[in-house]
């Protein structure tokens, strides 16, 4: 009999005997356990269609937090001034590397962002910049093709790059000619004796923050050109496509 029914109708609960109560307990127990545990109620819960919708909503919110806009993206839309060519860019999509970070990048043709700060600019045009990351080290920025150029009054900014990482040996000349562009004495620019192989980043663009920045220099027509130094750092650039010089006095 079940004394439920009777407690609800004013009867009398009867008393089940001392040796039947821990039964009557354990059974109790495990049929509370198995209704907890019972995977039905949870599936039936889930094939709802407002559980449903609201699963769909939640992945399509992490889904919409992955294509979120990279830190370079979200400061150009906030007003930041982008010099060259730029390309939206997307977490997820296209990785955001600090100058430390920047060696560990793959070589190819796959964008990347760079942040950092900007330690040294070209003195001269400013085709070239040095990021600087939270450790101190260093990595140089050059503008691919010479296409674009950046305020040479830039030093001491945040800023971002979008292009590509590689690693080449640095001749001699090519040194010297940044160090004499970055405005160093001509005592360090002798001291340069022999080439250096380093990690370098291509840059389709550069965004630096608003505000006190110089107007750029524009190319002259004697300089239109002088992308030699750029055009052989790029990855797609081989030996084999650089044209052949023709002995003096050889016709064409």
């Amino acid at each position: 009999m079940c004394f439920f029914a009777h407690r609800a109708s004013g009867k009398p609960t009867p008393q089940a005997p001392n040796s039947e109560l821990p039964r009557i307990h354990q059974s109790l127990s495990n049929k509370a356990i198995a209704i907890l545990y019972h995977p039905k109620p949870m599936l039936n819960r889930l094939a709802h269609p407002r559980v449903s919708t609201l699963a769909l909503t939640l992945a399509s919110l992490l889904l919409a937090s992955c294509q979120s806009p990279t830190r370079a993206q979200y400061d150009v839309n906030g007003g930041w001034i982008t010099y060259g060519t730029m390309t939206e860019t997307v977490r997820g999509i296209d990785p955001e590397v600090t100058v430390e970070s920047a060696a560990t990048v793959a070589e190819g043709t796959q964008i990347v962002v760079l942040s950092g700060t900007v330690s040294k600019v070209c003195a001269t045009m400013g085709c070239w910049l040095e990021f600087k990351g939270e450790s101190g080290a260093t990595i140089l920025v050059m503008n691919k093709d010479h296409a674009f150029f950046v305020p040479r009054n830039c030093t001491g900014r945040s800023a971002h790059a979008i292009g590509h990482v590689v690693t080449r040996e640095q001749s001699i000349e090519l040194l010297q000619h940044l160090a004499m562009d970055a405005g160093a004495p001509q005592s360090e620019i002798d001291a340069i004796v022999a080439p250096k192989t380093s990690v370098i980043f291509i840059a389709d663009a550069v965004m630096l923050p608003p505000g006190g920045l110089e107007k750029v220099v524009e190319r002259l027509p004697s300089e239109q050109d002088a992308t030699s130094v750029d055009t052989s750092m790029m990855p797609s650039a081989s030996t084999n496509d650089a044209p052949t010089a023709s002995p003096e006095g050889a016709q064409p």
